[in-house]
């Protein structure tokens, strides 16, 4: 009588699944980590600044609304601000507006590097502003020195009044700092809107802001003007309005709209004077 055995059968192993790259995940971030992120780009923005310019120094970078006072400064360089909570050691201060960054990258570094100017200057000793914000030749040498250019569509009252303030980036120097104003970019998450209200004269609502796309100022300097008189403040105001329909209305400074545009945050188009001055 034959024997049956019982017989096993085992299958091949299947072959390993073949290995595919996954590209990473894009990091999560939240909400409270936004201006964080800008912030920290700002950092390596500026220190990318000082290893090619040995004379700007060391300064605590910050970032976050600058309120009203955006209408006017999309970034300030202060002079020794910052005391150590542990000995006497201050440092300076370079604070950029979180409403200029609806300027893009690019242009906030054009801030940034407008700020290292000043700051490059005052280590040297070097006055280069007045109180009223006029840039004179000193800044303009050690600006294009930076890769700063004057940007062409500055006027010539302008001129007369700020100097060589109207800066922006030039060619060269966003090439030198692509890798920065990159890294800057991919940190940009989002946008502030300026804290300036535009009434209707009729009708419901209507918000308004600056487009940034002025200078920037600073503490550096002196106390006077340009022409040896302090600044008057210009208290008439005229008519202003933008292209809605009905129209929003307001009632500025001749000076403030020739220094900056301001913006209907309903059909995004500036405010432009309509009537003459009225006190």
């Amino acid at each position: 009588m034959l024997t049956t055995e019982a017989v096993a059968v085992i299958p091949e192993p299947a072959p390993a699944p073949s290995l595919e790259v996954v590209p990473d995940l894009p990091a999560e971030v939240t909400v409270a980590e936004i201006a964080a992120g800008v912030t920290s780009a700002l950092v390596e923005a500026w220190d990318a600044i000082r290893a090619r310019h040995q004379d700007v120094p060391e300064a605590v970078i910050s970032m976050a609304t600058g309120g009203r006072a955006s209408v006017v400064e999309l970034a300030h360089f202060a002079a020794r601000r910052w005391r150590l909570r542990e000995g006497d050691d201050v440092h300076h201060e370079v604070f950029v507006t979180a409403e200029s960054l609806a300027d893009g990258a690019a242009k906030v570094f054009g801030y940034l590097l407008h700020e290292a100017t000043h700051a490059a200057n005052l280590a040297r000793g070097v006055k280069d502003c007045s109180a009223s914000q006029y840039h004179n030749k000193q800044f303009r040498e050690t600006a294009e020195a930076m890769g700063l250019v004057q940007r062409p569509d500055v006027g010539e009252k302008w001129k007369k009044k700020y100097g060589a303030a109207g800066t922006e980036l030039g060619e060269e120097a966003a090439t030198t700092y692509a890798k920065e104003i990159t890294a800057l970019d991919k940190a940009m998450l989002a946008t502030r809107t300026p804290d300036i209200v535009a009434t209707r004269s009729s009708g419901g609502g209507s918000r308004g802001g600056r487009s940034a796309d002025d200078m920037d100022t600073d503490d550096a300097g002196g106390d006077e003007a340009p022409t040896g008189k302090k600044e008057k403040e210009d208290r008439n105001y005229a008519k202003a309005v933008c292209q809605c329909t009905p129209p929003t209305v307001i009632r500025v400074s001749p000076r403030t709209l020739e220094r900056r545009s301001i913006m209907c945050g309903e059909c995004t188009e500036r405010f432009e004077m309509r009537g003459p001055a009225e006190r």
